[in-house]
C-alpha cells in the first residue's frame, strides 16, 4: 500500500512541478525578433510557436490563400476568460508591400497582448483582439527580395503588367478619384473590379463575419509613414455621423504619442488632407457596420531624425514599433472606454451595400482632375 502512496507523492511534488517549469520555459522562450525584418517564413513560424505556447489565449486561424498561394493568417486574442461574443477590435497590416514596418509593428503589438499579458489585461477584459498580421504577403515577399518599392499583389493584369493595390480594391467608391486608379500598370490600379484580389476579399469576409456576429467595434488598419491619424471618408468629403468620436480618439491617440516621444502625429478626416478617392479598406469598414475605422500612418523617422519613410533602419525599428504600439494601445483604450457592452451597435449595413454573401470563417463562437492635384494625390497619398 505505501508503495502506490509514494507513487501518488512524487507524481504530485516532483512531476507536477516539473511539468509547470516546463511550461513556464516554453513560454518564456517565444521572443519576437526585431533585429531585422522578418521575411514571411519568418512570420509564419513566429506566430506557430506563439499560438502553442500560448493556446489558452490565442488561436492561430488560416482565412485564406494569397494568389501565389501563401497562407493568409488571422491571430484571435482573448484574455482567456472563456467568454464568448467579446466585441472585437480589428487590425491589419502590410495592405501594401513596401511599408515593412507594418508587420512588425502588428507582431509587436500581438507580444505586448499575448507574451506580456499582465501589462495590457485591461485591453483584453471585454474585447478581443483580431490582427492579421501579413495581409498581402506575396507583395511583401517580392518588396523585400526584387523591387523594394513594390506596393501591390503580385496577379497579373495582362500586358506585363502584375498587382493591384489592395487599398484601392474595396467596394466603397471604388476607382473614383483619379486616372492611375484605372491603369494596369500603375502602383494605384483599383483592379478591374471590387473584390478582384483574394487578399481584398479576405480582409472583407472578417470585416462582414464580425459585423454579422455584433461583435465589430473598430477596424485599425496599420501603414507607413504619414505620421497620421486617418477616418472616414476618404471617398467623399462629408463627415461621418460620428466624426467627432473618431476625432477624439484619433486626437488621443495623437497626444499619447507626443507625451511619450515626442512625435507628432495628425489627427484628420483622410478626404480633407489631400482629396477624394475610392477603393479604401477604411471606408468600406464603416460602410459595412464598424462603428470605427481608421488607418494609422505609423512614423518612418528614425532616431537620427532623418526620414527614412517605408524603411527604417534595422536598429531602429524596436523603438517604432513601441511609439506605434503607444498609438496602439491608446486606440484601445479609448475605445473600451466609449464602446463598452452596455452601449448598443448598430445594425449591419452589409446587405445594403452588396447582395454577396460573406464567407463564416467560425469568428462569431470632389475628384482631382488637374494636374496639380494628380501630383498631391500621388505625393500625400503614396502610403494610405
Amino acid at each position: 500500500m505505501w508503495r502506490p502512496l509514494c507513487a501518488i507523492v512524487f507524481l504530485v511534488v516532483i512531476v507536477s512541478p516539473l511539468a509547470e517549469t516546463s511550461s513556464i520555459r516554453r513560454r518564456k522562450s517565444i521572443r519576437l525578433p526585431l533585429s531585422d525584418y522578418l521575411n514571411y517564413d519568418g512570420v509564419m513560424s513566429y506566430l506557430d510557436r506563439l499560438a502553442i505556447a500560448h493556446s489558452d489565449r490565442v488561436t492561430l486561424k488560416e482565412v485564406g490563400r494569397s494568389y501565389e498561394n501563401r497562407a493568409l493568417k488571422l491571430v484571435m486574442i482573448t484574455n482567456g476568460d472563456g467568454r464568448q461574443g467579446k466585441r472585437v477590435i480589428f487590425l491589419d497590416a502590410a495592405l501594401h508591400a513596401r511599408e515593412w514596418m507594418t508587420p512588425a509593428v502588428a507582431l509587436y503589438a500581438i507580444n505586448k497582448l499575448v507574451v506580456e499579458f499582465e501589462e495590457n489585461a485591461h485591453l483584453l477584459a471585454d474585447f478581443d483582439w483580431h490582427i492579421m498580421p501579413l495581409a498581402n504577403p506575396d507583395g511583401y515577399e517580392y518588396s523585400r527580395n526584387k523591387d523594394r518599392y513594390w506596393r501591390n499583389t503580385r496577379k497579373p493584369n495582362g500586358g506585363g503588367c502584375f498587382g493591384t493595390n489592395l487599398n484601392r480594391n474595396f467596394e466603397v467608391g471604388w476607382a473614383e478619384g483619379f486616372p492611375e486608379l484605372k491603369d494596369p500598370c500603375d502602383e494605384n490600379y483599383a483592379g478591374n473590379e471590387p473584390f478582384s484580389e483574394v487578399e481584398a476579399r479576405t480582409v472583407r469576409d472578417i470585416m462582414h463575419s464580425l459585423v454579422e456576429s455584433e461583435r465589430a467595434v473598430m477596424y485599425l488598419s496599420l501603414h507607413t509613414a504619414n505620421r497620421s491619424v486617418f477616418y472616414p471618408w476618404v471617398y467623399e468629403y462629408t463627415p461621418v455621423p460620428n466624426q467627432g468620436e473618431h476625432d477624439e480618439i484619433a486626437k488621443y491617440v495623437a497626444d499619447q504619442i507626443f507625451q511619450s516621444t515626442g512625435t507628432v502625429i495628425k489627427p484628420r478626416q483622410a478626404a480633407q488632407y489631400a482629396g477624394t478617392f475610392g477603393g479604401t479598406s477604411m471606408d468600406y469598414a464603416y460602410k459595412v457596420g464598424f462603428p470605427l475605422s481608421f488607418v494609422f500612418e505609423m512614423s518612418g523617422t528614425g532616431g537620427d531624425h532623418v526620414e527614412y519613410k517605408f524603411f527604417p533602419p534595422t536598429w531602429d525599428i524596436r523603438r517604432l514599433a513601441d511609439e506605434s504600439w503607444t498609438g496602439i494601445r491608446a486606440f484601445g483604450e479609448k475605445v473600451i472606454e466609449m464602446y463598452p457592452p452596455s452601449r448598443q451597435l448598430k445594425p449591419s449595413q452589409i446587405q445594403r451595400l452588396t447582395g454577396s454573401a460573406s464567407r463564416n470563417w467560425g469568428l462569431s463562437s470632389m475628384v482631382g482632375t488637374t494636374t496639380f492635384l494628380l501630383v498631391y494625390f500621388t505625393n500625400n497619398f503614396e502610403s494610405l
